[in-house]
């Protein structure tokens, strides 16, 4: 069983802090697969929030999924000139 130490509130409120800062979010989708979305936190309602990925797509994600750890956020590296 997973050990939750977070607050759900204090993690919807880090969630709208981070909408519109380009990152990378990387998701556990089960059975050892992993994927990678380079995108910005769109929208953050009061259940899920929303990713969308540079390729236009949305995802829609739970804020129990960052505290069950099957989100990672990233912060994407500023680019050189």
């Amino acid at each position: 069983m997973r050990n939750i130490n977070q607050n759900i509130q204090w993690t919807i409120d880090r969630i709208r802090e981070m909408k519109g800062v380009p990152l990378y979010v990387k998701v556990n989708r089960g059975r050892n697969k992993f994927e990678t979305i380079e995108g910005v936190i769109e929208s953050a309602y009061p259940a899920v929030f929303t990713v969308r990925a540079s390729g236009g797509e949305i995802n829609t994600f739970s804020y129990a999924d960052i505290l069950a750890r099957n989100i990672f956020f990233y912060q994407k590296p500023p680019e050189r000139s």
